[in-house]
């Protein structure tokens, strides 16, 4: 097989119906669904130069696509993993060329199984497009898949060790009471406290599926408000971020914690086969006596039990908490090219044609 790659920048000029049954039978995680590559796209939450998808055709048959997108250094990067771990730093204003978005903790190249020759294909017209779009890097972010990565060691993009994530198997107990009895000790013994304490309180916690009503604002505004403590306050903007949760539709979960009425902690999460992904998470401490992180992740943990979901994503960082809640690491590689770019980057002319057979 010798695949025909095609380049479109606009998710909309992909035939849905081939991408979702592509996704379905990849098995790639809920950062591939159609309505999440939509939102990134439409609701951008680290602003991107161009969106590009990197689609492998079998005749007239869609059986791969890699979704990249061409952003600054400064904008991929905001939590410095990137030049920390591959010594990637932002020299000023360089552009790098990148599959998923940060957002994303589970990348890969979601291909058709008898399509054996699409991820190669794909991942070398990867370099060449960031190439062609003028990026001094090329590479994906966030993997985690085994097989991946040893197809990528060896060749062109280097692997290196990026970050952790935090994931429980669900399926390996009865239910919730069951899970927190198999908590480490510590994490056991204040589970059990903060969940008395939140009892005790007349507080409430709700997973709520959409329509979400006026709750998803506040707590897209708790979620920037959080990360801005550490730093970052662009990770997570309010405004986009509460389209970018609209537009994933079904897919999105927000776990809410109230006390008096008024908006405590919670998690913008995402819900697809048998998964739950906890992806955001807002916490102010000054309003209750229990633990309203905790609580949420209790709260979380609960409706996965009951939705009988068996693998639980709880995100990155906040290594310590994610432990004691009963979370195990699970490394997370980068797979990074340096390119050498021309001088002024080829930026296409909006008059030319959205997609372009790749020679």
């Amino acid at each position: 097989m010798n695949p025909r790659v095609e380049v479109f920048d606009a998710l909309e000029r992909i035939d849905r119906r081939s991408y979702e049954a592509l996704h379905a039978a990849s098995r790639a995680s809920v950062f591939y669904d159609w309505r999440f590559l939509l939102a990134v796209e439409r609701s951008p939450l680290l602003p991107a130069l161009k969106n590009l998808y990197l689609c492998a055709y079998d005749g007239d048959r869609l059986i791969g696509l890699l979704p990249a997108y061409l952003q600054r250094l400064a904008t991929v990067d905001p939590l410095g993993t990137l030049a920390r771990a591959a010594g990637v730093p932002d020299g000023g204003g360089e552009l790098g060329l990148f599959s998923h978005t940060m957002h994303c903790w589970d990348s890969t190249v979601p291909c058709l199984e008898a399509a054996s020759d699409a991820r190669a294909t794909l991942l070398d017209a990867l370099l060449r497009v960031a190439e062609r779009e003028g990026a001094a890097h090329a590479g994906m972010l966030n993997l985690a898949d085994p097989a991946l990565l040893a197809h990528l060691r060896g060749g062109p993009l280097q692997v290196h060790p990026l970050v952790e994530r935090f994931d429980a198997d669900l399926g390996q107990y009865d239910d919730f009471e069951h899970f927190v009895g198999e908590l480490p000790p510590d994490g056991r013994t204040e589970m059990r406290r903060q969940l008395r304490k939140f009892e005790a309180s007349g507080a409430s916690a709700r997973v709520l599926a959409p329509p979400f009503g006026d709750v998803l604002e506040p707590l897209c505004e708790l979620c920037m408000r959080t990360t801005a403590r550490r730093g970052t306050p662009h990770y997570f903007p309010a405004g986009p971020l509460a389209g970018f949760v609209r537009l994933c539709g079904e897919l999105a979960r927000l776990v809410v914690i109230q006390a008096r009425d008024r908006l405590i902690s919670g998690m913008i999460c995402y819900e697809q086969r048998e998964t739950f992904y906890a992806w955001s998470a807002g916490v102010v401490y000054d309003r209750s006596d229990f633990s309203p992180y905790t609580i949420a992740f209790a709260a979380a943990y609960r409706h996965a039990f009951a939705r009988g979901l068996r693998h639980f994503h709880g995100g990155r960082l906040n290594e310590k908490i994610k432990r004691r809640l009963g979370l195990t690491p699970n490394p997370l590689h980068c797979a990074l090219a340096p390119l050498s770019p021309p001088r002024a980057p080829p930026w296409r002319d909006a008059r030319e044609p959205a997609s372009a057979a790749l020679d």
